[in-house]
């Protein structure tokens, strides 16, 4: 059974339909355009290389803080 299909539509209408052929789980996301550059690397999505760049070193650093158990 196939994985990780994305299904990109265009910022157009109000709304869709889907159809499962087989038992399914679908995610949907929606959002207003924000008109910046993207730059996306792992699991980091930023403006610029830089700001990926810092954002991995904050990373390393422990700077994200800790999930309590």
């Amino acid at each position: 059974m196939p994985l990780d299909h994305l299904a990109l539509f265009k910022n157009e209408g109000e709304s869709f339909t889907i159809k499962a052929t087989q038992q399914s789980i679908v995610l949907i996301l929606s959002g207003e355009p924000i008109n910046e550059p993207i730059a996306a690397h792992g699991p980091f999505v930023m403006n610029t290389r830089e700001q990926i760049m810092e954002a991995f070193q904050d990373y390393e650093l422990g700077k994200f803080g800790e999930l309590a158990d």
